[in-house]
């Protein structure tokens, strides 16, 4: 078994991998990657200036690779937990726990980490007061050690941070029902307990989770036998690339080649009058001889020269530009399964419901096989285990996440399927929940209003049905007695 300082040693290393892996793609998600040749264009171009008023003058950046992660954090959403076997009590404790911590807002960013840097990760530790405190995790400041054997469960866990007033590394290592802090000190010193391994780390505290594992999942990107799992900005990397050229190339053709460009010839050049041979040119303010001509697209141009002619060279147009730029966005949908209107491809505006439906179908099917049928779903049912292990240890409730539909919802189509499905004689609660996607507590409202109102008809129907009963019984007696 390895000593502490073994797994700090390993651990850390397997830090300091992820984050030279996700520098990269975090740059090209916040928008701040600039190709090289691009850079070195512009700065031939314009120069200094793009150093100097970089953000008035800067290459172009599409941002293209965040669209795509955006579009699919968006439908990769949480609603909060569930229980197949109807234990109310373990949802509800499970249910606080999950807003009380902010996961219905926070589970987003474990998703949109796990997009741009291949993983994220889950912490769940018992607090002060007892109960369950999740955080997510950045890999560039926490790894994991899986078992090598069923079930992979994470048996090491390390979180490495640095305190932002004295710039002291601190760190806890997680290990089965441990939880231990440590902190670096002036110098290296041997492993008291482990091989012969030097480290500045130095063990400071070391507490009981009273848990049976390491309380941390890892959330992992399209996660492989063996293989290491990848950011989704990884496979489109070149095709943003390329985007971003064809956008400065653009930029170029439209100052150079697409504004119109006017010539003259014939033009006597204004001869400085000091100078007995007439050869010296007159010069302006700006140190350059006056030519008479300033060719702006709200002069006429007028000489008296009888040489004289003006003309206009033919303007470059930009459609190659533009087909390129969209051939590639195609390309960017087809391996993200993005619909193209997130791109600025495709049909736009005036879409059918039935036509955008068609158009995301591919996100929606990559979506559920992510969350609901994949690893997303599988790591928040983990993360619902070990919180519920300290809400309610004894509790054997069987979680799993709830999951909003990715679908775009159409109300009127929606509300018609309901109303065929309750007709054929399926139950209002299961019809609401799976066609109008209402959560179970919406639902139990619902279906309550629904009841006293009927409660509250069938009194007044009886109340009238009494009512008449009454006055045709002495309407009979009247005609009786005449």
């Amino acid at each position: 078994m390895p000593s502490v300082i073994e797994w700090v040693a390993h651990l850390e290393a397997k830090i300091e991998k992820q984050r030279l892996y996700a520098a990269q793609f975090e740059a090209r998600y916040r928008n701040d990657h600039v190709l090289p040749f691009i850079a070195r264009e512009y700065r031939e171009v314009y120069g200094d200036r793009v150093d100097a008023i970089s953000p008035t003058l800067s290459p172009p950046r599409t941002g293209t690779a965040a669209i795509g992660i955006d579009a699919l954090v968006e439908r990769l959403t949480v609603t909060g937990v569930a229980a197949g076997d109807g234990d109310t009590a373990a949802v509800q404790l499970v249910q606080e726990a999950w807003e009380d911590n902010d996961l219905d807002v926070m589970h987003r960013e474990a998703h949109r980490e796990t997009f741009i840097k291949a993983r994220s990760f889950a912490q769940v530790v018992r607090g002060a007061d007892g109960r369950a405190v999740v955080g997510i995790e950045a890999p560039e400041q926490m790894a994991v050690h899986r078992e090598q054997a069923p079930p992979y469960d994470v048996d090491a866990a390390l979180k490495v941070k640095v305190d932002e007033w004295t710039g002291q590394p601190f760190a806890r290592l997680e290990l089965p029902g441990r939880s231990i802090d440590l902190e670096q000190g002036p110098s290296p010193i041997l492993d008291p307990v482990g091989r012969k391994v030097f480290s500045r780390w130095v063990v400071v505290k070391e507490t009981s989770t009273q848990l049976p594992g390491v309380p941390v999942v890892e959330f992992a990107r399209q996660p492989r036998l063996l293989a290491e799992p990848t950011s989704e900005i990884e496979r489109i990397a070149t095709l943003v690339d390329i985007v971003d050229l064809v956008e400065g190339l653009m930029v170029f053709a439209g100052h150079f080649g697409a504004v119109p460009i006017r010539w003259a010839t014939g033009l006597a050049v204004p001869r400085d009058p000091a100078d007995p041979t007439g050869q010296t040119p007159m010069l302006g303010p700006n140190g350059k001889p006056i030519i008479g001509f300033n060719p702006r697209a709200d002069h006429m141009f007028v000489s008296t020269e009888v040489g004289a002619k003006f003309g206009q060279l033919e303007p470059a147009g930009l459609a190659s530009f533009v087909s390129w730029g969209e051939h590639c966005s195609k390309r960017v949908r087809a391996m993200t399964s993005v619909p193209g209107s997130y791109y600025g491809v495709g049909p736009q505006t005036h879409m059918s419901a039935e036509l955008l439906k068609t158009d995301e179908a591919p996100m929606v099917r990559r979506v559920l096989s992510m969350g609901r049928d994949g690893s997303f779903g599988q790591a928040w049912r983990r993360v619902h285990r070990l919180i519920l292990q300290i809400e309610d240890p004894t509790s054997k409730a069987r979680l799993r996440p709830r999951w909003a539909d990715p679908e775009t919802r159409v109300e009127a189509q929606a509300t018609d399927s309901f109303q065929k499905v309750v007709a054929s004689g399926i139950g209002v609660r299961a019809a609401a929940e799976k066609i109008l996607g209402w959560e179970p507590e919406l639902v139990a409202r619902a279906v309550a209003e629904a009841a006293a109102e009927e409660e509250r008809v069938a009194l007044m129907a009886e109340g009238l049905a009494a009512q008449a009963g009454a006055g045709f019984g002495s309407g009979s007696v009247g005609l009786v007695a005449v």
